[in-house]
């Protein structure tokens, strides 16, 4: 009974693993955007970032940075353990002296949710690691598409 039960357990760990991480398909939170800030800076406080705020209560989850500096390029990733399933990635690539194209995707729970994308954008555009973002949203309204509107 007690061996069926660790059984058990064991495989529903292994199913929950398979499930975590950044999905292949897009769904996952996501966002790209240019920041008004030298690479260098940018991929520093990504790193700060990803270490301060997404490496969960625990520090179970490890922060790997990848650089290329000939290519002025780079990937800061948070890889669960065990599995090493990224749960968030940040790309940055220089696009200018002053400015740096990034893109961020999120696995889209816990942690890792929205919010936790929000406050990367927030640290790497204003180069202020946060764990939450306080920065107020784009207060434009949405344009709504014109149309032919026939009575």
């Amino acid at each position: 009974m007690y061996r069926n039960l660790v059984a058990a357990s064991a495989l529903a760990l292994g199913l929950a693993g398979c499930s975590m991480g950044i999905s292949q398909n897009g769904s996952s939170p996501h966002s790209e955007f240019k920041a008004p800030v030298a690479f260098k800076d940018a991929y520093a406080t990504a790193i700060r970032q990803s270490r301060d705020c997404l490496r969960s209560t625990d520090n179970a989850y490890r922060v790997v940075a990848d650089l290329n500096e000939s290519a002025q390029s780079g990937v800061v990733r948070v890889l669960a353990p065990y599995t090493d399933n990224e749960m968030s990635r940040v790309e940055l690539k220089a696009a200018g002296a002053k400015s740096t194209d990034v893109r961020i995707a999120m696995w889209g729970k816990g942690t890792w949710d929205a919010a936790a994308m929000r406050a990367m954008q927030d640290a790497v555009y204003y180069s202020l690691v946060s764990c939450s973002s306080y920065m107020p949203l784009d207060p434009r309204p949405k344009v709504k598409p014109s149309r032919d509107l026939k009575d």
